[in-house]
């Protein structure tokens, strides 16, 4: 597939029993808009028949990878490395956000890249979550900003598009693997002086997560982490 405008990555652990109705809901949208797309599947430990699932689709241009390692990040990163898209960006097997929103900001942007924010002029009791998480996903962003200068309102969305360009110049070594994946990208792109723009967007309403309150810890160590190499240089 040559000149594609867009590659859609979807990290997945274990989502046999939704990532068809997503692609499914990915493919009809893209078709309708006419786009040269390529869906990269990137499984990341899964455990069960999602990449199957995924190769019984009759369709040449959605793609399936695996790793044995498990993590958000491992699942990203490998998407990264083939896709061949304008722009390259990723979105949760759960679809968290609007497609074909998206696809429109993407016609009309102006900068290296877009991410998408539930956060964005967003107060905290407009948010449809439960407190605790808000909670610790408000201290999460404020540490980022102070640590590692990232200004992003929401840096965890899951929905991140960005030019070809900015993905093929960044380092493909990650400290971070899971969750906190996000922040290190950011910070990755930032040092190189790309420009992206976040665009406020309301979350579908869907059920069940892959998150779970036990990551935090693990999260913050390697924000920590990345303080420290930040630091040594």
């Amino acid at each position: 597939m040559e000149n594609l405008n867009v590659s859609l990555i979807i990290p997945s652990y274990n989502e046999e029993k939704r990532i068809l109705s997503t692609i499914r809901s990915y493919i009809s949208t893209l078709d309708r808009l006419n786009e040269k797309y390529e869906i990269i599947v990137s499984c990341n430990g899964c455990t069960d028949n999602t990449a199957q699932i995924v190769r019984n689709i009759k369709n040449p241009n959605i793609k399936v990878i695996e790793s044995k390692l498990s993590g958000k990040g491992v699942g990203v990163v490998n998407g990264f490395k083939i896709a061949k898209g304008k722009y390259i960006g990723f979105l949760d097997a759960d679809n968290p956000f609007d497609l074909n929103t998206i696809m429109e900001l993407l016609k009309n942007n102006q900068s290296d890249g877009i991410i998408i924010s539930k956060w964005l002029n967003k107060s905290f009791f407009k948010i449809k979550e439960p407190f605790l998480k808000k909670f610790l996903s408000r201290g999460w962003n404020l540490l980022s900003r102070i640590l590692l200068g990232l200004t992003y309102a929401d840096t965890q969305a899951g929905a991140k598009f960005f030019k070809k360009e900015v993905i093929d110049s960044i380092d493909k070594s990650f400290i971070c693997k899971g969750f906190e994946f996000d922040v290190e990208l950011l910070y990755k792109i930032k040092k190189k002086g790309f420009k992206i723009k976040e665009v406020p967007m309301s979350l579908n309403e869907t059920e069940g997560t892959t998150f779970r309150i036990r990551y935090i810890l693990s999260m913050f160590n390697k924000l920590a982490k990345l303080w420290q190499i930040k630091h040594k240089k």
